[in-house]
């Protein structure tokens, strides 16, 4: 938290200037007095998304997708797929802190500065980004600075039954802001919107789908004042209606650094992850025709999944012999320059209907969300041949009524991919899909991590206010439960 302080106070620097009794001496005399928030905004939705190798890495290829069993590592010394602990330093630290990254602080100067505007549709937006990523964080950690996360030098801790009731009501107050004054003239993002382009239909479409995702989180322990009490009074119509409304970021290959290149492309080379036997089943048994999509065949031409957990010793033995060339490594879908990076698909929104429709926290038809969802997915990655949807969809993947819940979790697990942290999310709250059991685990963490650790800088700097966090979640290990998983 010391880096997310000086951060915090160098932006205070640069939007105050300097004291009262300079302010005549140092005004420019031909400029604006108005800092504008669109460029941060800008930055705050690229840097937040996960437009970033270093980001894209540690939330998904050495985390979520991994223990959600999406990808198995092959690279030796990375041992997150054998259940290693380690300390959850780096994503906190860019997203709270790192110098001109830091999307959570960004963002939070951009509310700042839109309610100075008061312009009421930039601040709409801005509140719901900030719930998009505060919700990430939150879902990896537990407890975590929110409420004075920019306003103390030692922030305390939110409870995250507290966190998520708040998000909630960010939701509600945002989509109501776009329907008040979305048509009276103010002026949008615009081409700064690098998501929406300022449609601000799609924003409230966005905010709406985020509402279900996080409803749907805490019901299993807040189904009456959270779960229902949102998900009842949600308009559909206010929810992704299309792939159209997606909430994806287009990479720049030409652009300045890492950070806004196509990640999956950047780490391709480094021959990391191939695809896990977990999902290879799921997609086999069902001759999904998004396996060729998702995954390359092998140098024989064929299509094989990598059990998770190889061992150190014989991943370093066969790194280059066995693994590399044997397993499916990522598909050439993924691969091109201008790979849309997806951050909410209208399929994940599909199946979050189905669900909630089948649990009778919405009206409306489980199946045909259901169905809604499957060909979402399919035309998200160009399977466009309606008979192959239409074989797919009343075939191997036809809606059961009898085991519903599970096969809509399983298709929604699916159709994340390549999002293994939201794969993850999912596991963690569902128990769905099963995961397989490694082939080998660090001692004594024979199971899959229920969360990140908390960064060393936090017991360092704040140590009152972790000490306080650690007590009220119960630990601070990676199988210390999140309140939405049964924890504190």
């Amino acid at each position: 938290m010391k880096n997310l302080v000086l951060y915090s106070l160098l932006f205070v620097l640069v939007f105050n200037a300097c004291t009262d009794d300079f302010d005549e001496i140092d005004r420019p005399k031909t400029t604006s007095e108005q800092i504008e928030p669109d460029y941060l905004f800008t930055r705050a939705l690229v840097t937040g998304s996960g437009l970033s190798v270093g980001v894209w890495q540690l939330v998904h290829q050495t985390a979520g997708s991994v223990y959600a069993q999406q990808f198995a590592n092959i690279k030796p010394g990375f041992t997150s797929d054998n259940y290693e602990p380690g300390p959850g330093n780096t994503v906190w630290d860019w997203y709270y802190a790192r110098n001109h990254f830091a999307p959570i602080n960004l963002n939070y100067r951009v509310i700042e500065l839109t309610t100075e505007l008061e312009n009421p549709v930039q601040l709409a937006c801005a509140r719901i980004w900030q719930v998009y990523m505060y919700q990430l964080i939150t879902d990896m950690y537990g407890d975590i600075p929110y409420s004075d996360a920019f306003l103390s030098s030692k922030p305390t801790f939110d409870k995250q039954s507290d966190i998520y009731a708040d998000l909630l009501n960010e939701l509600k107050e945002s989509m109501e802001l776009i329907a008040t004054y979305g048509d009276k003239g103010y002026v949008t993002f615009n081409e700064a919107d690098v998501l929406f382009n300022g449609d601000l239909t799609k924003w409230e479409r966005f905010a709406g789908s985020l509402m279900m995702r996080i409803a749907l989180r805490a019901s299993n322990v807040a189904e009456d004042n959270l779960t229902r009490t949102y998900l009842s009074q949600l308009d559909m119509s206010k929810t992704m209606q299309g792939n159209g409304d997606m909430v994806k970021v287009i990479p720049d290959a030409d652009g300045p650094t890492y950070h806004t290149k196509n990640p999956m492309k950047y780490v391709s080379v480094w021959e990391e992850v191939r695809m896990s036997k977990t999902m290879f089943d799921m997609l086999d048994k069902n001759a999904d025709p998004r396996l060729p999509v998702y995954a390359a065949p092998n140098e024989d031409g064929i299509y094989i999944g990598l059990e998770n957990g190889q061992s150190q010793d014989d991943l370093s033995l066969y790194y280059t012999t066995v693994y590399q060339p044997q397993y499916c490594d990522i598909g050439e879908f993924f691969l091109q320059d201008e790979t849309p990076h997806y951050v909410f698909t209208y399929a994940e929104a599909c199946f979050l209907k189905a669900e909630a429709a089948q649990r009778g926290y919405i009206s409306g038809n489980a199946q045909e969300y259901y169905n809604q969802g499957l060909q979402a997915s399919l035309e998200q990655f160009d399977i466009t041949d309606t008979d192959v949807q239409n074989a797919f969809i009343n075939g191997n993947a036809k809606y059961d009524a009898s085991k519903a819940l599970e096969q809509i979790y399983e298709q929604r697990w699916l159709a994340l991919f390549p999002n293994g942290n939201e794969a993850w999310n999912l596991v963690r709250r569902a128990g769905h899909p099963i995961m397989n059991t490694p082939v080998y685990t660090w001692p004594d963490n024979p199971d899959m991590p229920r969360r990140m650790p908390y960064p060393v800088n936090e017991r360092r700097y704040n140590e009152e206010n972790y000490n306080a966090a650690v007590n009220h979640m119960g630990g601070d290990s990676q199988y210390t439960r999140v309140w939405w998983d049964g924890g504190n």
